[in-house]
């Protein structure tokens, strides 16, 4: 991962993407396992899940590009 950024950006802000970016997959793993064959409730539940863990790792990557 840390090829993909470049030396301008800060080792810290690479951590941060990096466990979003796990946290995201977790999330789609989840959703795939449980979320479409559960009853409706579980799959909003993990399909929100998955929305959230993408919206933090879209935020932690701007924030890497930005400092």
């Amino acid at each position: 991962m840390l090829a993909a950024f470049g030396r301008g950006v800060n080792s810290e802000n690479i951590q941060q993407v990096a466990v979003a970016d796990k946290r995201y997959l977790e999330a789609k793993e989840l959703d795939g396992k449980f979320g479409l064959g559960g009853d409706p409730e579980s799959a909003y539940m993990f399909s929100e899940d998955v929305r959230a863990a993408r919206q933090e790792y879209l935020l932690a990557l701007e924030a890497a590009y930005r400092e």
